[in-house]
Parts: C-alpha cells; sequence; structure tokens
C-alpha cells in the first residue's frame, strides 16, 4: 500500500490512486478526490502547491485548499444541493 507522501508524489504527476480500498473507512482519497472522480483533477500547478505546502507542514494553507477541492467536489457531484460545511476559522 501506498504512504501518503506516495499518493501525493504520483497525484503531482497526474496519476490519483485511491489509497486502499473504496469500501474501507479508513482508505484515503487524492486530495482533490480525482482518484474517484477524474473529472475533478485539479490543475498540475495547485497540485504542485499543495505538495508544497504540505510538505513544508503549512497546515492552515494546505487545509484551505483541502476545502477548495471539496467545494468543488460538491459543486460537481451534488449540484443542486445546499451545502454547509461548519467548523473554519474566522
Amino acid at each position: 500500500m501506498l504512504t501518503y507522501k506516495e499518493q501525493l508524489e504520483k497525484w503531482v504527476e497526474g496519476k490519483s490512486w485511491h489509497m486502499g480500498d473504496k469500501e474501507d473507512e479508513k482508505s484515503t482519497c487524492c486530495p482533490d478526490f480525482s482518484c474517484c472522480v477524474p473529472e475533478l483533477q485539479s490543475p498540475k500547478e495547485e497540485r504542485e502547491l499543495f505538495q508544497e505546502l504540505y510538505l513544508a507542514d503549512k497546515h492552515e494553507e494546505y487545509e484551505r485548499m483541502l476545502m477548495m477541492f471539496l467545494g468543488r467536489s460538491l459543486a460537481v457531484l451534488a449540484p443542486k444541493t445546499k451545502v454547509y460545511i461548519a467548523g473554519g476559522k474566522g
């Protein structure tokens, strides 16, 4: 099984791999969910920036990108559904 850093490297290269069995609640999607929904793949520049922030342990910055990826996925997967994500910092 891939480590998260290996998954991230492949994702930046454009190879979106889902870590683990998709039926297992401990499995992990790529940051932009493109392993499960290919049309969600982010541009290479965004993938590179996310990796840079993650490896530099800039948690708040890469977390903002995760929320952006989540928003995009919801717009594609549930376009007519209103969703409110609570818990973000002001």
